[in-house]
């Protein structure tokens, strides 16, 4: 039954929209040609212009798209092995030729949909644009005569999947490093601070008044101490007027 109406829908698009001055639109959102590259380095600078979220969100996007890339064309389209309706549908008209390729699920549908929860949370202005876009180049899939409708849906909803984890763990790690920047910040500094002139010259007058005062001290001392021997000796060397006589008798 689903197959019925997959088909119905690929030649309503692929047959029924069909006109020549849309043709080279969607041929360009298929596959940009020589302008694929500097799209990329332009993309990548305008993330470049939100500093840290924007370097942060291009790292996890790079990731987003590697994986979710990885899983639609190295794992499943060899598991599911499906026709592409170039091949299927006799009428078909393929702007791109006849591909012998796997079909199932979508790339293209796959990956723009990878990045556009992660666009818009770097760009959150851009946010209609970056799933508009992400539409946008998965029709063209079923226009070109490439992708099954089915195949381009479950591009998208893999594709989502994908970017919703990515937006999360984007949004995670920018919150990490701000807070790890915002506590290094705050903290105080470990290296002492040098100490001012008025500082120093206040240390200086309080060591050399305690330097003073401690001869002082260590004089007194010691006066006190010959005293107190001296007064021993005279104890010793004094003559008790009894012992004369006691001793004659």
């Amino acid at each position: 039954m689903w197959l019925a109406w997959d088909t119905a829908i690929f030649r309503a698009i692929h047959l029924g929209l069909h006109h020549p001055w849309l043709d080279p639109v969607m041929r360009f959102l298929t596959d940009p040609g020589m302008f694929k590259i500097p799209l990329f380095v332009v993309i990548g600078l305008l993330f470049l212009t939100r500093r840290r979220r924007g370097l942060v969100g291009l790292i996890v996007l790079a990731l987003t798209l590697t994986a979710s890339d990885q899983l639609s064309s190295k794992v499943l389209k060899p598991v599911f092995k499906r026709s592409r309706p170039s091949v299927v549908v006799a009428d078909s008209k393929p702007l791109f030729g006849v591909r012998r390729t796997n079909s199932f699920p979508s790339g293209h549908a796959t990956n723009t949909f990878a990045a556009a929860p992660i666009v818009s949370a770097v760009f959150p202005e851009a946010t209609i644009a970056a799933y508009a876009a992400a539409a946008t180049i998965s029709f063209s899939r079923i226009y070109v005569g490439d992708h099954w409708p089915s195949d381009v849906l479950a591009g998208a909803m893999l594709g989502l999947g994908f970017g919703l984890l990515g937006r999360k763990a984007f949004l995670r790690l920018l919150r990490t490093l701000n807070v790890r920047a915002r506590t290094a910040e705050e903290a105080p500094s470990a290296v002492p601070s040098a100490p001012s002139p008025a500082d120093a010259r206040s240390s200086n007058r309080e060591d050399t008044r305690y330097t003073r005062a401690r001869p002082r001290r260590d004089a007194a001392g010691r006066r006190l101490r010959r005293a107190l021997r001296g007064s021993r000796r005279a104890d010793r060397g004094r003559i008790d007027p009894t012992d004369g006589v006691s001793g004659g008798r």
